[in-house]
């Protein structure tokens, strides 16, 4: 399996007798990993099965308990976990046989309890030969969902509970259930401080509408008792929050009903549109959502800020990676925030090409607003087959020292686990550093910010110095050398400098440095330029060029030196010698005479042709009269050599 290559990363693999559905970290990050799936109702003896495994070796994974389910069900599609004091209650959707659904019953909500086994500070030889498992039992069955039929085909794909939380007073969490497959889709959301939710433990129940159904869907809790859900379907995003009291299970809902906060475009010119695939809180007023394109053309990340009321606000989109199509699952961890407010978070996303990546941005609470994702790692060919599912393990921040003594805070760690059709589980356990290594009550970062600007930095840098190299080979090695001139890329450098950069050029064509040197010197202009030599030759004299408003003789055709600007790498001057001024003006209305020329045109091209030795300052314009000039053919190497100057 090819890893990232990142030495502080460590990767833990195993396989169990199942394909895996469904996975979920102990709520309190203890070093245990659920997970669930199995073969359904068939005779294939595919189990269907409940593992805990204990993932707390960050080099191996090993089997802490199983729950053997019956063959006459279909297999685990979901699960949660509520923390006890030495174990789990595990929540699990897990559908009814088809005899029991043609009769209209699905307990679909399944409860089980877990105690974990004792660990073992060193095993000896015999203890190898006698592992001692945890222990196991149901707690009960429920049906959450109201029957849609005769024949209830729904079943719970979808099980998410609320963030856990570390307080003296215990953590209460609601938990939300979501159907698949149903005529009429439904989220049910309940009270999850007890293991099997009656009737009075429901705070709400949604129907969705028509042909739609929950994609994912997650809760956060903004405030002890208030909590939010957000919930998304193909082209929409909805939230709702909710003021709950345990004690007297009493509900108060903002709004009454859930509120729609974003919709993808669905003009009719859309012909396809990008669909939701996954949701997570950042925090309580800002969420990320997973999209995939249209047509398996890529997928991409969104965070929406959400407001009390109206709509959302997009605030960042990333693209991810062409090579991902699409993309199947998506899990946010939240470090520990500073005083401040300051914040990290962790992203993973599951592609379709059995690749994971990993960003982090931070939260910047003076400003509520996120850093751009800083790819972490990316890890290839996690699975031989397609994952179903990924997940972090929760981050909590842990016990800090009364006082700074000058010890350093210690490596944090959290893990995300990926699990497949194909069977397997994989474990990789990232390490967390304080942001402030002399604070002993840092906040810890698993990407120091400084160091994605660097990273940034030396990216511009790298590819700068790729399109300088690329522009060098694909022009010096291309133009050559023309009139004992060297001909680089670099014309607009100083003539010292630009005759060091075209060095490799002229050895390209068997010329030395000294050559180089001596052609520029030939190059340079002399007392007598070329022009005139051109000019007596083809009898054109300056008194040839009319003055302004006059015109040539009738039937006379009158010769024309056209002197065109060319890049610098071509001369930066080419000499054409036409029979008929008059046709060719017509052919090049915007070529000109001396006199027609602005001040600052007549200085541009003096330079230029200095620079050609086709003028000397010390024969005076009166020469450049019988000349047309034109900028036609510099067109495109004026151009190039502006988008070299950018760069």
């Amino acid at each position: 399996m090819p890893r990232a290559s990142r030495s502080d990363v460590s990767y833990a693999k195993t396989d169990l007798s199942y394909p895996i559905f469904a996975a979920d970290f102990d709520p309190y990050n203890r070093g245990y990993l659920v997970v669930g799936g199995g073969g359904g109702e068939s005779s294939t003896g595919v189990p269907n099965q409940i593992s805990v495994l204990d993932v707390s070796n960050r080099a191996q994974i090993t089997t802490a308990a199983e729950i053997d389910l019956s063959h006459d069900e279909d297999s685990v599609q979901s699960l949660g976990n509520l923390a006890t004091k030495d174990g789990l209650i595990v929540l699990a959707g897990v559908n009814a046989s088809e005899k029991d659904q043609a009769a209209g019953k699905n307990e679909h909500f399944r409860s089980f309890e877990i105690k974990y086994p004792p660990r073992k500070r060193q095993k000896t030889y015999a203890d190898a030969e006698k592992e001692v498992k945890g222990q196991s039992k149901a707690l009960g069955k429920r049906s959450l969902f109201k029957p849609t039929g005769p024949k209830n085909e729904a079943y719970q794909r979808i099980l998410r509970l609320s963030p856990s939380q570390r307080r003296e007073s215990g953590s209460k969490r609601i938990g939300a259930v979501a159907t698949s497959l149903a005529k009429e889709s439904q989220i049910v959301v309940f009270n999850a401080t007890s293991a099997i939710p009656t009737q009075e433990d429901i705070l709400t129940s949604i129907d969705l509408p028509e042909r739609a159904e929950a994609n994912d869907l997650d809760s956060m809790e903004p405030a002890e008792a208030v909590f939010s859900i957000a919930y998304c379907t193909d082209y929409h995003l909805y939230e709702q929050t909710f003021n709950y009291n345990f004690s007297t299970k009493k509900t108060e809902k903002t709004p009454k009903g859930p509120r729609r906060v974003v919709a993808t475009p669905d003009s009719s010119e859309i012909k396809a549109r990008s669909k939701f695939r996954c949701l997570r809180f950042l925090n309580s007023e800002n969420v990320i959502a997973l999209l995939n394109l249209p047509n398996k053309s890529g997928a991409e990340l969104r965070v929406f800020h959400l407001y009390p009321t109206g709509p959302a606000m997009l605030m960042q989109t990333k693209k991810l990676p062409s090579r991902i199509k699409q993309a199947s699952s998506m899990d946010v961890c939240a470090l520990d925030t500073d005083s401040n407010g300051n914040q990290q978070f962790v992203l993973a996303i599951a592609g379709a090409d059995i690749s994971i990546e990993v960003y982090t941005t931070n939260f910047q609470a003076a400003t509520s607003t996120f850093t751009p994702f800083t790819s972490y790692m990316t890890m290839r060919d996690v699975h031989p087959q397609q994952m179903t599912k990924i997940c972090f393990s929760p981050f909590h921040s842990p016990a800090r020292a009364s006082d700074s003594n000058g010890t350093e805070p210690a490596t944090q760690y959290i893990r995300l686990a990926s699990v497949s059709y194909g069977r397997t589980v994989v474990v990789d356990t990232l390490p967390l550093t304080p942001l402030d290594s002399t604070n002993t009550k840092s906040r810890y970062v698993l990407e120091h910010p400084s160091n994605a600007k660097w990273m940034k930095i030396a990216y511009v840098s790298v590819f700068s110095m790729i399109v300088l190299v690329t522009a060098f080979l694909l022009q010096a090695f291309g133009a050559g050398f023309t009139n004992d001139q060297a001909v680089g890329p670099f014309g607009f450098l100083p003539a010292n400098v630009r005759s060091f950069l075209d060095e490799p050029a002229a050895a390209a064509y068997g010329k030395t440095r000294v050559e180089v040197a001596t052609s520029a010197v030939k190059a340079a202009p002399t007392a007598v330029g070329r022009l005139q030599a051109r000019l007596s030759k083809h009898s054109i004299t300056p008194s040839s060029a009319p003055s302004s408003g006059a015109a040539d003789g009738e039937g006379e055709k009158q010769k024309a030196v056209v002197m065109s600007a060319a890049p610098e790498q071509m001369g930066g001057v080419t000499v054409d010698i036409h029979p008929d001024r008059e046709a060719y003006k017509q052919k090049d209305p915007k070529a000109r005479h001396w006199h027609e020329l602005s001040e600052e045109q007549k200085g541009r091209w003096k330079e230029r042709l200095m620079r050609a030795g086709e003028w000397a300052e010390a024969e005076g314009e009166k020469v450049l009269l019988g000349v047309l000039f034109s900028e036609y053919a510099g067109l495109v190497g004026e151009g190039a050599a502006g988008m070299m100057r950018e760069l």
